[in-house]
């Protein structure tokens, strides 16, 4: 029988009957006359060493694919992202990838099967615009609320086809749309981080209802056969592409944030978020990450969390910042490529420790890296297939 599997910390066998309980050593010593069909079977010893290429054809052979680069790739990868090998995961991915000419599907594939979400074509291309650093709040945002504010500008003039009551109903729905646009940005110049994630939460579903009744104003116009409903239409159509678009980029951080099935794969999981950035105009957006509480991954332990912070500036180029917060006592690590920031990190240090006191909490540690640090492999964790084992069992 054969298993492949993390490596783990099994313990030695062992023939020393001073190691076994009282009752079985009694019984041991009382049948050492017994013939040797009436002994106890001894226990099967397990050997334990490196993955290889060889487990990987025979993992193959056993889900009855070929052996083929494509599905060493395919089984690979879901070994990586900590996938059962099955042959219900192996085939829902084969389908996902095939005749796909996006390069990271394959991975994206995986990442939302470990997830919980199958073949969900939909998340699969999330994800994958995701890996692919094709996701921007800001930039979405800013043209979804230029698109709203045209067509409620624009409304007036087709008040020859429809009726007064439905422009200002229509009107005032665009309006509530625009105000939390409005909100979603003052929040993030103020940094009220609290109120930016709540309102973005909201957004996700008042985003279907916005979409709903663009498609029943469009259906409505449909049936009117002239060029002035047909040119309202179009107009439509493109508010409800950005809609879809700004929602698209709420969703893809809720599926990121969701955590694998296989819990064994990291210490630490996270929930993730891009705020518009606070520093300076058309800079990327944020990312912010916040560890889970391990007894309720839907909650934050703000007593003991890690806080992730990639931030691009004009003045320190980009950093990266992770925070171990432990009770009162907080441990920085601030990633960035350039030489003089790391230098302006590490003379900041002072001032650093007397702001956090004031708000009383006790920095131990403040580290200044030059390195680059990739966040996605703390928020999609893999395992070290280096690391990774054969068990076998002989009979």
């Amino acid at each position: 029988m054969q298993n492949i599997s993390p490596d783990v910390n099994r313990p030695k066998q062992t023939t020393d009957s001073q190691s076994l309980p009282n009752a079985i050593q009694q019984i041991d010593k009382d049948a050492s006359g017994a013939k040797e069909t009436d002994k106890p079977l001894q226990k099967t010893p397990e050997y334990v060493r490196g993955l290889n290429s060889q487990d990987i054809r025979q993992a193959l052979l056993n889900l009855q694919k070929a052996v083929t680069p494509e599905n060493k790739q395919i089984l690979t990868t879901m070994l990586l992202y900590g996938v059962e090998a099955s042959p219900e995961a192996f085939d829902l991915v084969e389908k996902a990838v095939k005749g796909s000419k996006k390069g990271n599907t394959l991975e994206a594939s995986v990442i939302a099967y470990s997830k919980g979400l199958d073949a969900n074509t939909k998340a699969i291309d999330l994800i994958s615009k995701f890996l692919s650093h094709n996701v921007q709040l800001s930039s979405s945002l800013a043209t979804l609320s230029k698109g709203l504010v045209g067509l409620k500008n624009g409304l007036p003039g087709f008040s020859s086809f429809l009726d007064p009551a439905l422009i200002a109903g229509f009107a005032g729905f665009l309006d509530d749309f625009l105000e939390d646009t409005k909100v979603i940005k003052k929040n993030a110049d103020n940094l009220n981080i609290k109120g930016l994630f709540s309102k973005q939460t909201d957004l996700v579903q008042d985003l279907r209802y916005l979409n709903d009744f663009l498609k029943g104003i469009e259906k409505k116009l449909s049936s009117s056969n002239n060029l002035i409903a047909d040119s309202l239409k179009d107009i439509i159509r493109k508010v409800e592409k950005q809609s879809s678009a700004f929602h698209d980029v709420l969703l893809t951080q809720l599926i990121v944030s969701k955590s694998p099935a296989n819990q064994q794969i990291a210490e630490e999981f996270f929930h993730y978020w891009m705020i518009p950035n606070p520093m300076a105009k058309g800079l990327k957006d944020t990312q912010i990450m916040i560890s889970k509480d391990p007894k309720n991954k839907k909650k934050v332990n703000l007593q003991k969390t890690t806080i992730v912070i990639k931030c691009e500036t004009s003045d320190l180029g980009d950093l990266t910042i992770i925070i171990e917060i432990n009770d009162k006592k907080m441990a920085y690590k601030i990633y960035t490529n350039n030489e003089l920031t790391q230098k302006f990190v590490l003379d900041e240090v002072p001032e650093l420790k007397k702001s956090m006191k004031a708000l009383d909490y006790d920095v131990t540690q403040v580290q200044a890296l030059k390195k680059v640090m990739n966040i996605e492999k703390l928020l999609l964790p893999t395992f070290n297939l280096n690391n990774m084992k054969r068990i076998s069992t002989e009979v």
